[in-house]
């Protein structure tokens, strides 16, 4: 049986090399990175749209020097994809990309989540408390209800999810987790949105397992938390297919 590396313990963040989160800056072309990114997460942007260089001036009243910036920080994040001579477009979305996210998620939130258990504080147990009781003042969002009410409940989900996985002493494990998060919330959106069937109050289960100090319930709950979001989205969301032509091509290629 492989031998499992523990965590460190508690490095000092502030000499890590892991990236910065820009999306804390505050300056002009965050703010507007920061509005481009919750309307691609939420689908307010859809997947394969293409940006126009007009229309988003006036959505977002800035510059196209901004805009310029804000779009390469998205497409370096896999938000959005450029082609020379056709300027941007939405990234896509397919099945086997949220299959493939998906199993590298169920790794690294069960790592987080086992080491933020280990190491949580009472401040971090209060966190996790008040960010549960804000989100589950809000119902899930439906596809006409308006774009605050979208960004509101998606901005409150991340933060119950981030602060179950705070007390994580790796910076590293935690920034990929935050990327792979963010990368499943279209999917998780498109689900919630075309969902035919109910899903329990899994957020809460998870709660408790973490507020208990149970790793193995816990590190289950999370596992089966994601999986389940991806039959559902298999199941339910219409168009979500595997791409298998496009794979073929590729590969010929």
């Amino acid at each position: 049986m492989a031998k499992i590396l523990k965590m460190p313990e508690a490095p000092d963040r502030s000499a890590t090399t892991a990236p910065q989160d820009v999306l804390r800056e505050d300056a002009a072309t965050f703010d507007v990175l920061r509005q481009m990114r919750e309307d691609i997460l939420c689908c307010v942007l859809k997947p394969n749209e293409r940006m126009r260089f007009g229309e988003l001036r006036q959505r977002y009243d800035t510059s196209v020097g901004t805009l310029r910036e804000a779009l390469s920080h998205l497409v370096s994040e896999g938000l959005a994809r450029t082609e020379a001579g056709r300027g941007f477009t939405v990234a896509p979305i397919s099945l086997a990309d949220f299959l493939d996210l998906s199993e590298l998620r169920v790794y690294l939130e069960t790592r987080t989540l086992a080491d933020a258990i280990r190491h949580g504080t009472d401040a971090w147990e209060a966190e996790i408390v008040s960010s549960y009781f804000l989100l589950s003042k809000l119902a899930a969002p439906r596809q006409d209800d308006p774009v605050s009410v979208k960004r509101e409940w998606r901005k409150r989900h991340k933060r119950y999810h981030d602060s179950l996985v705070a007390t994580c002493t790796s910076p590293w494990s935690l920034h990929f987790r935050s990327e792979l998060f963010d990368q499943a919330q279209r999917y998780h959106w498109l689900t919630m949105i075309h969902a035919r069937s109910r899903r329990k109050n899994e957020h809460l289960d998870l709660r408790d397992a973490v507020l208990a100090r149970d790793v193995d319930t816990a590190c289950g709950l999370i596992e089966a938390h994601i999986r389940t979001t991806v039959e559902q989205a298999a199941s339910e969301v219409p168009g979500l297919t595997l791409d298998m032509a496009r794979g073929s091509k590729r590969r010929k290629g």
